[in-house]
């Protein structure tokens, strides 16, 4: 949900930066699309991390990280 506002936000800006009338405002509205665009991917990074958390057995974890197989399985429910 998060990142559909991000997304819109950028659209939006770079909407504003095709119609802005000088070279200045173009610049400002692009450089909000690119910090809409990197706040959008975080979200969606946060969004994985969080299925993924939730969906990892206790028996996966290894003490600096992940066994190969939770990756693995983690990939498979983002996918689903």
């Amino acid at each position: 949900m998060e990142e559909r506002y991000w997304l819109s936000r950028e659209s939006e800006e770079m909407d504003m930066a095709r119609c802005a009338a000088s070279p200045e405002a173009r610049l400002v509205h692009q450089e909000l699309a690119t910090r809409y665009g990197a706040k959008a991917k975080s979200a969606e990074a946060d969004a994985i991390a969080s299925i993924g958390f939730e969906k990892v057995r206790a028996d996966h974890y290894l003490v600096n990280g992940f066994a190969s197989d939770a990756i693995a399985e983690l990939r498979r429910v983002a996918a689903s």
